[in-house]
């Protein structure tokens, strides 16, 4: 399974700083005599370690084949820059817009049902980066429904997307996305099933794709939910 797991890795924000000031009557100097409040630190950005840390191992799930993905980063290029965000999420690495600070993935085979696949990627973004993204996603899932394409994928292959729909809100973390699309490359469609999640500073994106029968491609409720558990306990607060 070494291999269909490492396709489906290939096939394929959020710290708001308020500033705020009491009002003071005409003529009399502001804050004089008034201590500054310290403020809030930043939020840490994990590094790859701490993500890699926080993927589902098989402590937390059964059921499933479990890899590491260590293959090169690839970043798809968009042929239309309002679709970007799309094409970045079939992507892997740091290499994106806004650019991640650290990336760790994890591919999971199922073994109760022969050819679902699911790789669950993390990615820490320093300030907003990651409630960035889930922005851009939205915008470029309303822009892109008539479908886009990407080239520079894994072996140089260019891919269309067609049937691009928004799916329902996910539960859990701090806010999320779904969609789902359909890849055409070589003769071949392949339906995707993709979950974007954010806890802080930290995404979670899940592509699920069934190698045997495409139309099953669904995201398996308990390795969502055990990611979810592993995020909230790693980086809630």
């Amino acid at each position: 399974m070494r291999r269909p797991l490492r396709a489906a890795a290939t096939a394929a924000v959020a710290l708001v700083c308020l500033a705020g000031c009491s009002a003071e009557p005409a003529g009399q100097d502001q804050g004089k005599g008034k201590a500054e409040k310290p403020k809030a630190a930043a939020a840490p950005v994990p590094s790859e370690i701490r993500l890699a840390g926080a993927l589902a191992n098989k402590t937390d799930v059964r059921g499933y084949r479990i890899e590491d993905n260590d293959q090169p980063a690839v970043r798809p290029k968009a042929d239309r820059e309002e679709c970007r965000p799309l094409a970045d999420m079939t992507g892997s690495g740091v290499d994106r817009t806004p650019a991640a600070k650290a990336w760790a993935s994890r591919s999971y085979g199922s073994t109760t049902e022969r050819g679902l696949a699911v790789t669950a990627s993390l990615f820490s973004y320093e300030g907003d980066g990651a409630a960035t993204t889930l922005a851009d996603l939205r915008e470029a899932l309303d822009a892109c429904a008539d479908g886009f394409s990407t080239s520079g994928n894994n072996g140089g292959a260019t891919v269309e997307y067609v049937d691009v729909q928004p799916g329902e809100t996910p539960a859990g973390g701090d806010e999320g996305v779904a969609w789902s699309m359909t890849g055409k490359a070589q003769g071949q469609q392949v339906p995707l099933r993709m979950t974007a999640v954010r806890q802080g500073n930290v995404l979670a994106l899940f592509l699920a794709l069934h190698l045997t029968d495409p139309k099953k491609a669904e995201l398996p409720q308990d390795l969502y939910e055990a990611q979810l558990r592993r995020l909230e306990k790693t980086f809630g607060s």
